[in-house]
């Protein structure tokens, strides 16, 4: 595996268009082995699947159900089990039935199943739980099988565990709630691969980890840059994050940077917004936010899951 280093290019991504203000993502750069993130459709219809707007969330929903894309499988169940409407829920219900075979990859068919699992009982509407129940049934095959667990009393502790670190802002310039708003995309990020961001009690030692034969990884974010130019009656905003990712030791091991198993990923991104105090702090916002989102779903997640699964 190839050591990892930011910085060495830039790669195009998509423009996205908020209603007061548009935002372009310009460049999101981690190497492995020298490829660099490129956006694609499936990646726009899973941003599409967070939009406030029931039309644009339906019309993505549909789109993914198209695919049998491993990401196309976790948003559609992330969809089932979150989204406030009805019809999209229903949608992702009869979509992932459909999508999921023998060929999907493990963790995302695990995910899938698990969704409409859920939803065929505690689904709010009778529709949704009626599609969720026919699709887990046409499904039933392909459910992994598990060995009979043991007991054990500390069941209830992860696998995987992954401390999101606080941001740090070396640009001195980000609003105060930067750091939880970067933290809440991390944690989010993480969960969605199925992994774990809080262990009972608090965080662990490195001997609990040790006795419960858990993996543990930390995961950061840096706002490196924020520049901000008013040109007439807008103003220019671009802005840089870094995301690094590392194995760790526990509250009292502290954290590991070695090679082949630690990696930092950056990107920089563009918004343009008007010159009012609120629409700059929302543009900043926006922007950061944008790159977290970026690095963290194209690069530091796949990463991760490649560390936490290696000898497994």
């Amino acid at each position: 595996m190839s050591w990892w280093s930011p910085d060495s290019g830039i790669a195009p991504a998509c423009y996205v268009p908020p209603v007061m203000r548009a935002l372009a993502v310009v460049a999101v750069w981690l190497l492995l082995g020298g490829r660099a993130a490129r956006a694609d459709t499936i990646d726009t219809s899973i941003r599409q699947m967070a939009d406030s707007s029931y039309k644009v969330r339906l019309a993505a929903a549909l789109a993914l159900s198209k695919s049998r894309d491993p990401r196309a499988v976790i948003a559609l169940a992330d969809a089932l089990g979150k989204d406030d409407d009805s019809t999209i829920r229903r949608v992702a219900a009869l979509a992932l039935g459909k999508m999921i075979d023998a060929r999907t990859a493990e963790d995302a068919r695990e995910l899938g199943l698990d969704a409409l699992a859920d939803a065929a009982v505690n689904d709010a509407d009778r529709k949704v739980k009626e599609t969720a129940l026919h699709s887990q049934q046409d499904l039933s095959g392909l459910r992994r099988k598990k060995k009979d667990p043991k007991p054990d009393a500390k069941s209830d502790r992860p696998g995987v565990f992954v401390n999101v670190d606080p941001t740090t802002d070396q640009s001195k310039v980000a609003p105060s709630d930067t750091g939880e708003r970067l933290g809440r995309i991390l944690k989010k990020s993480v969960e969605r691969t199925g992994y774990s961001t809080s262990w009972p009690g608090g965080l662990p030692t490195q001997t609990e980890l040790t006795s419960s034969h858990a993996r543990a990884f930390i995961i950061a974010s840096t706002v490196k840059k924020i520049e901000i130019s008013k040109v007439s009656r807008q103003t220019q905003i671009s802005c840089r994050v870094e995301i690094r990712v590392a194995p760790w030791g526990g509250s009292d091991g502290g954290e590991k940077w070695e090679a082949n198993k630690a990696a930092s990923a950056s990107g920089s991104a563009k918004a343009t917004t008007g010159n009012s105090d609120r629409e700059i702090a929302g543009g900043v916002r926006d922007c950061l936010e944008a790159v977290a989102e970026d690095v963290a779903a194209r690069q530091v997640m796949p990463f991760l899951k490649r560390l936490a699964t290696a000898g497994s």
